[in-house]
């Protein structure tokens, strides 16, 4: 009986410290689930992704987007994490091959983005000879999210989603305190220099328009009812980040913001007015959703940020302007350097003539500067297959917020530089609307 009871109490100690790898025997031998341990991995890479944007690496001293430093340190820790969460989740799959068999069944448009990622590398390492951390934490770092997120269980999915919109609600509510308070929890920089003349928030993700991107595209996803919430907390936090757009100061998100909001208020209006029941709660929620804008409306106003929101429509601070100019950057290319990739240090050299001393503010025409129009035109089928993906795994409804990041990303560096939008905009719709998928909610009669 002792033998018994020692033996029961060393499994249950053995159980007590077990690691996500769990172990079962066989006749055959022992099998190793490595499950436990991918999602674990996914889910540290999630947490990289949102809460360590590149000002906050370098403040904690990585030189992620500063000079020097090793260029290792220049890939982004969610690359690192992500790409050991794809290599856990190939074997669970049971091998490369098993792993390539189910991509090709379930998800054709990600193996095309795989290959589409290959061939810009190659154009990278071996022709242009540049840094390779903007391939990896733009495209392999999606790649890799979107192979672990699509894999999750129901149960897993719905606490991604949970995590991931606590944060973004944290990171609207940094939005609000910064500006109001006049503080940054992390300094822009612009070439080594603090930008102080900047009012807009960095909150946790960084750059002021990676903010305002991902806030649009979380606020509309929950207007059209993705997410793990229901009608009414879905209502408020619509109005919450809307709110916050304004603090983040990104004009196309807001404009676009707008546009898709009053398009899809108009859908449920016209379904209203043709005889179509509500639940009480969400007008209760409604009514105290435009409660809240009109003091927040009221607040702002009265403490001048709508002076500087004004200006930032009326006084771009010359960025049309440059928008118009980086079109002269083909000017002194030839037509081969135009097709099949130019210098890009010669590239870089000719940003602070035409006014762009950062990027170029477009990824399309910044991803031809950079890489040529054939590598380009390549590649985008690629971002398109992708792309498509979400359409046939979520429906129509994905439709807005894809478009909303494409409208943005025409005015904005985006992916034609090291960013991390790509990822974070796959995060957030994959998590936003596998749950709109699991949960649907039947109106009860008002």
């Amino acid at each position: 009986m002792n033998g018994i009871c020692i033996g029961v109490d060393i499994g249950m100690a053995a159980r007590a410290f077990q690691l996500p790898v769990s172990y079962r025997s066989v006749a055959n031998g022992v099998v190793i689930d490595v499950r436990p341990f991918a999602v674990g991995l996914t889910f540290l890479s999630v947490l990289a992704l949102f809460l360590l944007s590149g000002q906050t690496l370098n403040l904690i001293g990585i030189p992620y987007d500063a000079t020097g430093g090793s260029p290792l340190l220049k890939i982004h820790p969610a690359t690192y994490l992500a790409m050991l969460a794809l290599a856990a989740w190939i074997v669970t799959d049971g091998g490369l091959s098993g792993f390539l068999n189910r991509v090709w069944r379930q998800s054709p448009g990600l193996l095309v983005l795989f290959l589409a990622t290959g061939f810009l590398t190659f154009q990278v390492l071996f022709v242009q000879k540049t840094p390779i951390s903007q391939v990896t934490d733009n495209f392999v770092l999606t790649a890799c999210l979107f192979a672990a997120l699509i894999r999750l269980g129901p149960g897993e999915m719905r606490l991604f989603a949970l995590v991931v919109q606590a944060i973004l609600v944290i990171n609207s509510l940094l939005g609000y305190a910064e500006v109001l308070g006049g503080f940054r929890l992390t300094p822009l920089y612009v070439n080594g220099a603090v930008l102080d003349w900047d009012w807009r928030a960095t909150a946790l993700l960084g750059h002021p328009l990676m903010n305002a991107m991902t806030t649009a595209v979380c606020l509309v996803s929950l207007a059209l009812g993705a997410g793990p919430f229901g009608r009414g907390p879905r209502l408020a936090l619509v109005m919450f980040h809307f709110g916050a757009l304004f603090f983040f100061g990104g004009r196309t998100a807001i404009v676009l913001s707008a546009a898709a909001l009053i398009a899809i208020a108009a859908f449920l209006g016209a379904h209203l007015v043709l005889g179509r029941r509500f639940p009480l709660i969400a007008s209760a929620a409604a009514i105290l959703a435009a409660t809240l804008l009109m003091i927040g409306v009221i607040l702002v106003v009265d403490g001048g940020l709508i002076d500087r929101i004004i200006g930032r429509f009326l006084d771009d601070e010359g960025s049309a302007m440059a928008r118009v100019a980086m079109l002269s950057i083909f000017r002194d290319m030839s037509w081969q350097e135009i097709v099949f990739g130019p210098n890009v240090a010669a590239v870089k050299a000719m940003l602070p003539k035409i006014g762009t001393p950062l990027a170029i503010e477009s990824a399309y025409i910044g991803f031809v500067a950079y890489y040529g129009g054939f590598v380009t035109l390549f590649f985008l089928m690629g971002l398109a297959a992708f792309f498509a993906e979400f359409v046939r795994r979520f429906g129509s409804p994905v439709l807005i917020p894809l478009g909303m990041y494409f409208l943005i990303s025409t005015a904005v560096s985006s992916f034609s530089t090291k960013s991390l939008e790509l990822a974070l905009l796959t995060t957030l719709i994959i998590t936003a609307f596998a749950c709109r998928r699991q949960h649907v909610e039947r109106p009860r009669p008002c």
